[in-house]
């Protein structure tokens, strides 16, 4: 596997990574991760290889090393990760070389953002992604729309697999009071609640903005933040700025206590500017809770009728939807087949299982050992 993160860095594509990773291992495939030093010394153990990572740009990694790695490995393939990640790049254009089959595992489009960073994100897939996506054998897409969007920078031979989540992490029946007692939100309020890393990307800069907006509902709406990362101390003083006084900050909390606070939501907001499917949507469902989302097509896909979708970045069109779901939620008929679906089809047995028989389809072979 060739991953541009891994653990201990904190991300979507870091946990994805890391536990198919792990699944794979079990079925008895031989499996070495790739990836660079700029997170810090991964703690997974053995089969991790990190090369010096010479230059960080915008948060994404130059590792010159990592041809070298794969030429010498033994391997029957490549799974990249990261269609956008110089990692990619590097593994597309070193692929005559390394003479071995290559997965591209493509997690998500960015659709937010200013029109010039929307700019910069076309040239490159028209550019170094297109190189990317057409030099695979094969490219792994979330969603069927997602697909469509990636033949467009010339992907082929697409395979449809969304994320998984771990039912088994999460106890759906954990009592609500837990969360609501300890943060000293009472019985009578209804709760919104963010999860997840407190960066840009997953919009936390609009939520005092959101929370602002949805003051003119009364006093009986509050707010909860729950995840860590370096927008915290921002997000407290911007929720003060606006004179938001309805939000709680919870930072990183056990799982335990995440159950305890999904339980306890009214509605999951998720106002990212771009991302895959998100793990806290896919979590949310398991718990029948309503969801407020981003448009992105990875999600429009599987769940418009218990999720209500938002433009990146539209503020009012959040607070509206936030407003809309507190007082007409999704029928529970609804709820409890998001619910079904989540755990039939986004289950990692499912998800193994199909990527494993993409292994087989690329390389013809009943036993494998990749580079991932």
């Amino acid at each position: 596997m060739v991953t541009p993160y891994y653990p201990p860095s904190v991300g979507g594509i870091e946990r994805f990574v890391s536990r198919l990773t792990d699944n794979l291992r079990r079925r008895g495939i031989s499996v070495s991760v790739i990836t660079g030093t700029h997170f810090g010394a991964t703690v997974q153990g053995d089969g991790v290889i990190q090369i010096p990572t010479r230059l960080t740009i915008m948060g994404n990694p130059l590792i010159p090393g990592l041809t070298r790695a794969l030429r010498e490995g033994d391997y029957d393939l490549v799974h990249a990760h990261d269609e956008h990640a110089f990692t990619s790049n590097t593994v597309a254009y070193a692929k005559p070389k390394i003479n071995k089959p290559l997965v591209m595992h493509c997690h998500g489009s960015y659709t937010g953002g200013s029109p010039l960073w929307k700019l910069f994100v076309y040239v490159y897939m028209k550019t170094l992604g297109s190189y990317t996506l057409s030099n695979s054998d094969v490219n792994i897409a979330l969603s069927p729309s997602e697909a469509e969007i990636l033949a467009r920078f010339g992907a082929k031979n697409i395979r449809v697999i969304p994320n998984a989540v771990d039912p088994s992490e999460l106890d759906t029946r954990a009592d609500p009071s837990l969360f609501r007692s300890r943060y000293g939100i009472g019985e009578n309020k209804r709760l919104v609640l963010f999860v997840g890393r407190l960066i840009k990307v997953k919009g936390v800069h609009l939520l005092p903005r959101i929370a602002r907006l949805l003051g003119s509902m009364g006093d009986d709406v509050c707010f909860a933040v729950v995840g860590d990362g370096p927008m915290g101390e921002k997000l407290k003083h911007s929720a003060k700025g606006f004179g938001v006084g309805n939000m709680v900050v919870t930072g990183r909390v056990p799982r335990e206590e995440l159950s305890s606070a999904y339980a306890a939501a009214d509605v999951v907001l998720t106002p990212s500017l771009s991302e895959g499917i998100p793990a806290v949507v896919l979590e949310a469902l398991m718990f029948r809770k309503p969801v407020v989302a981003t448009r992105l097509p990875t999600l429009t896909d599987y769940f418009e009728r218990v999720c209500k979708f938002v433009d990146p970045g539209d503020i009012h069109g959040y607070a509206e939807a936030v407003r809309e779901t507190l007082n007409n939620p999704p029928q529970d008929a609804w709820l409890t087949e998001a619910e079904r679906l989540v755990l039939e089809q986004f289950n990692w047995g499912r998800i193994t299982d199909q990527i494993v028989n993409v292994y087989r389809q690329v390389t013809e072979q009943p036993s494998i050992s990749v580079s991932a």
